[in-house]
């Protein structure tokens, strides 16, 4: 994918917040923290040429699951380049950002994969440059990632060949052969040590998933589960758990004739319990973007799996994919930001190429606050005179949740 970067002043707040595509979203206390990715915009030219353009990497926007409002917040120090599809992973107080893609944005930057690790903390709002000891893994951008016993994990994505004899498979993508710059996909799960600020390559048992990109993985107690994923021209509906314990690939979890999820790329799979999990739109086998929801309940042990297709009570927007997802467990919801809808596949006009709002599932209900500010809201005409008695902090909430609307 070729981006340029142009001018983001010139789309608006709200599109800032909304429209992107590659990026990461995290969770930190009751904070949805949203970061990089790129965005596809109209330029008002006499042409009218769609341009994409990368995000500033120097910014968050901040969503307070509380008071329900958005806030930019500015960051200082080792800045990373402006990138889309990298791996966003949350440990103590800081932001590990990992991979991604980079195109070719000024004179003398980055083009392409990268391997490189950033870390932002959090407390500070400043950026560290990693530049860890060890085998160093190959660069790629749509991995998963997650964390476990204070060392963060990186399985799969697409990039350039690794050197002869890498400890994993690597498929080279045809199209790309011809360029001279080959890449394909990869199943290597490397690991960084934060205490020791090196890679380490574990040593894994059983079945080994495929090479592959654009899937998605979460982690519940010691195991992982990573789900679907392109490979080639398939979009897999596989289902993979290591146990990080023993070290131990189940093999396919997917058992066939039964009620499963189709194949998907660039989808969502956010554990909401111990034992329950929430798979979410992304793209299929045939290029049609998804909104069907999916959960998965893991039985005794965690090995008696099965699906469920959720038909949710009111409308849950337009499908989407490449979009982030993560669970406030503060509110028990779970928040599906921005992300690619169908006109992006169909006809390459952009008039409506991301969606538009955040979808918010709720797995519990809101609290009596949140829902007395909703209402309040909701008759602003008939109540706004009467706002002068409220606290000044609650005052302040509701003309700041007006004016973002």
């Amino acid at each position: 994918m070729a981006l340029t970067v142009n001018s983001m002043d010139s789309i608006s707040m709200h599109e800032k917040i909304h429209r992107r595509s590659g990026h990461i979203a995290v969770m930190y206390k009751n904070w949805l923290i949203v970061w990089g990715g790129y965005v596809d915009h109209m330029q008002e030219t006499s042409t009218s040429q769609i341009q994409s353009a990368y995000h500033y990497t120097d910014e968050l926007w901040i969503y307070d699951c509380l008071s329900e409002l958005w806030e930019r917040v500015l960051t200082k120090g080792d800045i990373p380049p402006r990138n889309s599809g990298s791996c966003g992973v949350l440990h103590e107080d800081c932001l590990y950002i990992f991979g991604g893609f980079h195109g070719q944005t000024e004179p003398g930057s980055m083009d392409g994969n990268s391997n490189q690790l950033f870390r932002l903390h959090l407390c500070t709002m400043t950026w560290e440059w990693l530049h860890p000891t060890g085998e160093q893994p190959t660069p790629c951008d749509k991995l998963a990632g997650w964390v476990y016993n204070n060392k963060l994990y990186f399985f799969g994505g697409f990039g350039p060949q690794p050197d002869f004899g890498a400890p994993f498979q690597h498929v080279v993508d045809p199209s790309t052969e011809l360029s001279g710059w080959p890449r394909g996909w990869n199943n290597q799960l490397v690991v960084y040590n934060p205490a020791t600020d090196e890679w380490e390559w574990p040593r894994t048992r059983g079945t080994i998933p495929s090479p592959r990109a654009a899937h998605a993985a979460d982690i519940t107690g010691h195991k992982v589960f990573v789900f679907g994923g392109r490979i080639g021209n398939t979009r897999n509906n596989d289902l993979h758990c290591l146990d990080l314990d023993k070290m131990r690939w189940s093999g396919n979890l997917t058992r066939p004739f039964e009620l499963n999820p189709e194949g998907r790329s660039w989808h969502s799979f956010t554990f909401i319990t111990e034992s329950r999990a929430v798979l979410y739109g992304g793209l299929n086998q045939f290029n049609t973007v998804l909104n069907d929801c999916w959960l998965l309940s893991l039985g005794a042990g965690g090995w008696d799996l099965e699906w469920e297709e959720i038909v949710l009570p009111y409308d849950h927007g337009e499908p989407r994919c490449r979009h982030a997802a993560c669970l406030c467990r503060l509110t028990g919801e779970l928040l599906i930001h921005s992300g690619s809808t169908q006109p992006f596949y169909e006809t390459r006009i952009k008039l409506k190429d991301h969606a538009e709002e955040m979808l918010v599932i709720n797995f519990t209900p809101k609290s009596l606050l949140r829902l007395c500010l909703d209402a309040v809201l909701m008759y602003e005409e008939q109540l706004r005179a009467e706002w002068n008695w409220l606290p000044q902090n609650l005052q302040n909430v509701l003309n700041a949740r007006l004016d973002q609307c």
